[in-house]
Protein backbone atom coordinates (compact mmCIF):
# COMPACT_ATOMS: atom_id res chain seq x y z
CA UNK A 1 0.00 0.00 0.00
CA UNK A 2 2.81 2.39 0.89
CA UNK A 3 4.60 1.66 -2.40
CA UNK A 4 1.38 2.21 -4.36
CA UNK A 5 0.78 5.52 -2.62
CA UNK A 6 4.33 6.66 -3.37
CA UNK A 7 3.92 5.75 -7.04
CA UNK A 8 0.61 7.63 -7.21
CA UNK A 9 2.09 10.70 -5.56
CA UNK A 10 5.12 10.59 -7.84
CA UNK A 11 3.00 10.29 -10.98
CA UNK A 12 0.80 13.15 -9.87
CA UNK A 13 3.86 15.27 -9.20
CA UNK A 14 5.20 14.56 -12.68
CA UNK A 15 1.79 15.25 -14.20
CA UNK A 16 1.52 18.54 -12.32
CA UNK A 17 4.96 19.56 -13.56
CA UNK A 18 4.09 18.62 -17.14
CA UNK A 19 0.73 20.36 -16.92
CA UNK A 20 2.44 23.51 -15.63
CA UNK A 21 5.03 23.38 -18.39
CA UNK A 22 2.22 22.97 -20.90
CA UNK A 23 1.10 26.50 -20.08
CA UNK A 24 4.48 27.69 -21.33
CA UNK A 25 5.31 25.24 -24.13
CA UNK A 26 2.80 23.45 -26.37
CA UNK A 27 4.27 20.23 -27.75
CA UNK A 28 1.43 19.50 -30.23
CA UNK A 29 1.65 15.88 -29.03
CA UNK A 30 -0.49 13.78 -26.71
CA UNK A 31 1.64 15.06 -23.82
CA UNK A 32 -0.44 18.22 -24.02
CA UNK A 33 -3.36 16.18 -22.63
CA UNK A 34 -1.59 15.30 -19.35
CA UNK A 35 -3.89 16.17 -16.45
CA UNK A 36 -3.10 15.49 -12.76
CA UNK A 37 -6.78 14.66 -12.23
CA UNK A 38 -6.84 12.09 -15.06
CA UNK A 39 -4.45 9.22 -14.15
CA UNK A 40 -4.78 7.58 -17.56
CA UNK A 41 -3.17 10.62 -19.22
CA UNK A 42 -0.16 10.04 -16.97
CA UNK A 43 0.00 6.26 -17.24
CA UNK A 44 -0.26 6.14 -21.05
CA UNK A 45 3.14 7.76 -21.80
CA UNK A 46 4.79 5.92 -18.89
CA UNK A 47 3.53 2.55 -20.13
CA UNK A 48 4.62 3.49 -23.66
CA UNK A 49 8.22 4.01 -22.57
CA UNK A 50 8.19 0.80 -20.50
CA UNK A 51 6.75 -1.04 -23.50
CA UNK A 52 9.44 0.40 -25.76
CA UNK A 53 12.10 -0.85 -23.37
CA UNK A 54 10.46 -4.29 -23.36
CA UNK A 55 10.25 -4.34 -27.16
CA UNK A 56 13.94 -3.49 -27.57
CA UNK A 57 15.40 -5.43 -24.66
CA UNK A 58 13.06 -8.42 -24.89
CA UNK A 59 14.47 -11.65 -23.39
CA UNK A 60 15.08 -13.55 -26.60
CA UNK A 61 12.89 -13.78 -29.70
CA UNK A 62 11.33 -17.16 -28.88
CA UNK A 63 10.42 -16.31 -25.28
CA UNK A 64 9.25 -12.78 -25.94
CA UNK A 65 7.25 -13.48 -29.09
CA UNK A 66 5.72 -16.73 -27.92
CA UNK A 67 5.46 -17.72 -24.29
CA UNK A 68 5.80 -14.58 -22.19
CA UNK A 69 4.10 -11.91 -24.31
CA UNK A 70 1.27 -14.14 -25.49
CA UNK A 71 0.51 -15.23 -21.95
CA UNK A 72 0.39 -11.61 -20.79
CA UNK A 73 -1.92 -10.63 -23.64
CA UNK A 74 -4.23 -13.57 -22.93
CA UNK A 75 -4.96 -12.02 -19.51
CA UNK A 76 -6.16 -8.67 -20.91
CA UNK A 77 -9.87 -9.60 -21.28
CA UNK A 78 -9.98 -10.44 -17.57
CA UNK A 79 -8.79 -6.94 -16.70
CA UNK A 80 -11.53 -5.18 -18.66
CA UNK A 81 -13.71 -4.34 -15.67
CA UNK A 82 -10.86 -2.82 -13.70
CA UNK A 83 -9.65 -0.93 -16.76
CA UNK A 84 -13.11 0.53 -17.44
CA UNK A 85 -13.25 1.87 -13.89
CA UNK A 86 -10.04 3.77 -14.60
CA UNK A 87 -11.03 5.28 -17.91
CA UNK A 88 -9.62 2.88 -20.50
CA UNK A 89 -10.17 -0.61 -21.91
CA UNK A 90 -8.21 -3.80 -22.55
CA UNK A 91 -10.38 -5.63 -25.06
CA UNK A 92 -12.93 -4.89 -27.77
CA UNK A 93 -14.73 -6.41 -30.75
CA UNK A 94 -13.74 -5.58 -34.33
CA UNK A 95 -15.83 -5.93 -37.48
CA UNK A 96 -14.13 -8.34 -39.87
CA UNK A 97 -15.95 -6.84 -42.85
CA UNK A 98 -14.21 -3.55 -42.08
CA UNK A 99 -10.69 -4.65 -41.10
CA UNK A 100 -10.16 -7.95 -42.93
CA UNK A 101 -7.21 -7.88 -45.34
CA UNK A 102 -7.25 -11.52 -46.42
CA UNK A 103 -6.55 -15.08 -45.33
CA UNK A 104 -3.30 -16.97 -44.90
CA UNK A 105 -3.36 -20.49 -46.28
CA UNK A 106 -0.44 -21.88 -44.35
CA UNK A 107 0.74 -22.45 -40.82
CA UNK A 108 0.71 -19.78 -38.13
CA UNK A 109 4.47 -20.16 -37.73
CA UNK A 110 4.95 -19.41 -41.43
CA UNK A 111 2.74 -16.32 -41.21
CA UNK A 112 4.52 -14.97 -38.15
CA UNK A 113 7.93 -15.66 -39.68
CA UNK A 114 6.85 -13.69 -42.75
CA UNK A 115 5.68 -10.77 -40.60
CA UNK A 116 9.00 -10.69 -38.75
CA UNK A 117 10.85 -10.58 -42.07
CA UNK A 118 8.77 -7.56 -43.05
CA UNK A 119 9.72 -5.65 -39.91
CA UNK A 120 6.86 -6.51 -37.56
CA UNK A 121 7.30 -7.33 -33.88
CA UNK A 122 4.86 -8.98 -31.50
CA UNK A 123 2.47 -6.31 -30.21
CA UNK A 124 2.26 -6.25 -26.44
CA UNK A 125 0.83 -2.73 -26.10
CA UNK A 126 -2.53 -3.31 -27.76
CA UNK A 127 -6.03 -4.14 -26.63
CA UNK A 128 -7.04 -7.76 -27.00
CA UNK A 129 -9.33 -8.20 -30.02
CA UNK A 130 -12.21 -10.55 -30.69
CA UNK A 131 -14.76 -11.06 -33.47
CA UNK A 132 -18.56 -10.78 -33.17
CA UNK A 133 -18.86 -14.59 -33.18
CA UNK A 134 -16.62 -14.85 -30.13
CA UNK A 135 -13.35 -15.85 -31.79
CA UNK A 136 -10.40 -14.30 -29.96
CA UNK A 137 -7.16 -13.14 -31.50
CA UNK A 138 -4.32 -15.63 -31.61
CA UNK A 139 -1.58 -13.22 -32.66
CA UNK A 140 -0.94 -9.46 -32.65
CA UNK A 141 1.82 -7.72 -34.65
CA UNK A 142 3.02 -4.13 -35.05
CA UNK A 143 5.16 -2.35 -37.64
CA UNK A 144 6.37 1.13 -36.70
CA UNK A 145 7.85 1.80 -40.12
CA UNK A 146 10.60 -0.78 -40.23
CA UNK A 147 13.16 -2.24 -37.81
CA UNK A 148 14.57 -0.01 -35.06
CA UNK A 149 18.09 0.17 -33.64
CA UNK A 150 19.18 -2.03 -30.77
CA UNK A 151 19.82 -0.89 -27.22
CA UNK A 152 18.93 2.46 -25.73
CA UNK A 153 19.03 4.10 -29.15
CA UNK A 154 16.18 1.83 -30.22
CA UNK A 155 14.08 2.91 -27.24
CA UNK A 156 14.69 6.54 -28.17
CA UNK A 157 13.93 5.82 -31.82
CA UNK A 158 10.56 4.35 -30.87
CA UNK A 159 9.67 7.65 -29.22
CA UNK A 160 9.81 9.43 -32.59
CA UNK A 161 8.09 6.63 -34.54
CA UNK A 162 4.63 8.09 -34.01
CA UNK A 163 2.61 5.86 -36.35
CA UNK A 164 2.17 2.10 -36.56
CA UNK A 165 0.43 -0.55 -38.64
CA UNK A 166 -1.26 -3.14 -36.45
CA UNK A 167 -2.12 -6.66 -37.63
CA UNK A 168 -4.39 -8.95 -35.64
CA UNK A 169 -4.70 -12.62 -36.59
CA UNK A 170 -7.67 -14.93 -35.97
CA UNK A 171 -8.45 -18.50 -36.92
CA UNK A 172 -10.80 -18.69 -39.90
CA UNK A 173 -14.38 -19.67 -39.10
CA UNK A 174 -13.99 -22.94 -41.01
CA UNK A 175 -10.60 -23.66 -39.37
CA UNK A 176 -9.02 -23.42 -42.82
CA UNK A 177 -6.20 -20.91 -42.52
CA UNK A 178 -5.96 -17.62 -40.67
CA UNK A 179 -7.82 -14.34 -41.02
CA UNK A 180 -5.53 -11.29 -41.21
CA UNK A 181 -7.02 -7.95 -40.12
CA UNK A 182 -5.30 -4.57 -39.92
CA UNK A 183 -5.49 -0.85 -39.27
CA UNK A 184 -3.09 2.11 -39.17
CA UNK A 185 -2.94 4.22 -36.02
CA UNK A 186 -0.96 6.38 -33.65
CA UNK A 187 1.97 4.48 -32.13
CA UNK A 188 1.58 2.81 -28.74
CA UNK A 189 5.32 2.77 -27.98
CA UNK A 190 5.85 6.52 -28.17
CA UNK A 191 5.15 8.71 -25.15
CA UNK A 192 4.29 11.44 -27.65
CA UNK A 193 1.27 9.56 -29.01
CA UNK A 194 0.40 6.83 -26.48
CA UNK A 195 -2.68 8.57 -25.11
CA UNK A 196 -3.99 9.25 -28.61
CA UNK A 197 -3.43 5.56 -29.40
CA UNK A 198 -5.43 4.60 -26.33
CA UNK A 199 -8.31 6.84 -27.37
CA UNK A 200 -8.28 5.67 -31.00
CA UNK A 201 -7.47 9.10 -32.38
CA UNK A 202 -6.42 9.14 -36.05
CA UNK A 203 -7.15 5.43 -36.51
CA UNK A 204 -7.29 4.61 -40.24
CA UNK A 205 -8.66 1.19 -41.15
CA UNK A 206 -8.43 1.49 -44.94
CA UNK A 207 -4.86 2.74 -44.86
CA UNK A 208 -3.85 -0.16 -42.64
CA UNK A 209 -5.55 -2.67 -44.90
CA UNK A 210 -3.86 -1.17 -47.96
CA UNK A 211 -0.40 -1.25 -46.36
CA UNK A 212 -0.70 -4.88 -45.29
CA UNK A 213 -2.22 -5.99 -48.60
CA UNK A 214 0.79 -4.50 -50.38
CA UNK A 215 3.24 -6.09 -47.93
CA UNK A 216 1.75 -9.56 -48.40
CA UNK A 217 0.88 -9.25 -52.10
CA UNK A 218 3.87 -11.34 -53.22
CA UNK A 219 3.14 -14.17 -50.79
CA UNK A 220 1.53 -17.16 -52.58
CA UNK A 221 -0.05 -18.34 -49.32
CA UNK A 222 -1.94 -15.05 -48.84
CA UNK A 223 -5.38 -14.58 -50.40
CA UNK A 224 -6.70 -10.98 -50.27
CA UNK A 225 -10.37 -10.29 -49.67
CA UNK A 226 -12.49 -9.31 -52.65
Amino acid sequence: MIFGALVTVSLRAVATAVASARNIVVTTTALDTVDPEEPVTILAPVVAVVGAIGAVFKPGKTLADSHLFRWIRSLLPYAEGVANDRGFYTTYTIRPEAEAVGTWQGSLDELESTLREKGYHFGLLASHKQLPDGRREISSWVDVGGPVCSGLLGVLELQVRTWQTHITVFECADDDGYLVTAHHERAAYSALTAYWHLRGRDLHVEKGRRIVAEQLADEPRFEPVD
